[in-house]
């Protein structure tokens, strides 16, 4: 078992990132396990219909990533670094074939996951003081129309977060998990300093609903 672990070690790539940061791995795409071995990484849902983001925080021995290892699923995952974080990322079939070998790693996950369930529910932004949808009410306020692309819009420079989580009452955590979930989705891109809106309509459907007026 023990030289099962040390192939699986070898296989894991390991990165660090500064708060703040979009974290790699099941975070933008990749059918990878994430491991966080120090710091907090949260991690969001793909916005409901509603247009809010569901999220839960990953700590020092968390793992996230696992559920669409298992289940051969695309990733649908966003995650950022709350605050400076180590996290390593194991490739999903190396993490199957673990798993396979030594099924008392599998019960652990297991309940580990029960203890998740039971004790820590995905949250929204609103729940807490602010909406996603002033976020994204905010950006399509800022944008003007884009003349390198057709329908699209831009915003030239795109503000802090502090300044954007000030605007609509979210933290600046939620404020960065947002925009990345956005750029996960495809609706954005980040064209630096600004934000490329590449499908306005949807992003005023998160915004406003069915009914949403169009600029």
């Amino acid at each position: 078992m023990h030289e099962d672990r040390d192939d699986a070690a070898k296989a894991c790539r390991f990165i660090s990132y500064a708060a703040g940061d979009i974290v790699g791995g099941p975070g933008a795409g990749e059918t990878s396990v994430a491991f966080v071995t120090h710091g907090a990484v949260r991690v969001s849902l793909p916005p409901d219909r509603h247009g809010d983001v569901a999220f839960f925080d990953v700590t020092d021995g968390g793992v996230f990533g696992h559920l669409e290892a298992l289940t051969g699923e695309t990733p649908k995952l966003s995650a950022v670094a709350l605050s400076s974080a180590e996290v390593s990322f194991l490739p999903a079939s190396a993490f199957c074939m673990l798993i396979e070998a030594h099924p008392v790693i599998a019960l652990d996950l297991m309940r580990a996951h029960a203890r998740d369930t039971m004790t820590q529910a995905p949250r929204t932004p609103g729940e807490a003081s602010g909406s996603s949808h002033m976020l994204y009410a905010e950006l399509l306020r800022m944008a003007e129309a884009d003349s390198k692309m057709e329908d699209g819009l831009l915003i030239s420079r795109l503000p802090r977060h502090r300044e954007l989580a000030d605007w609509t009452g979210l933290s600046e955590a939620e404020v960065a998990a947002s925009l990345a979930s956005l750029v996960k989705s495809g609706c954005v891109e980040r064209r630096y300093p600004g934000l490329c809106i590449l499908d306005a309509e949807k992003l005023r459907t998160l915004a406003f609903g069915g009914g949403a007026p169009k600029n």
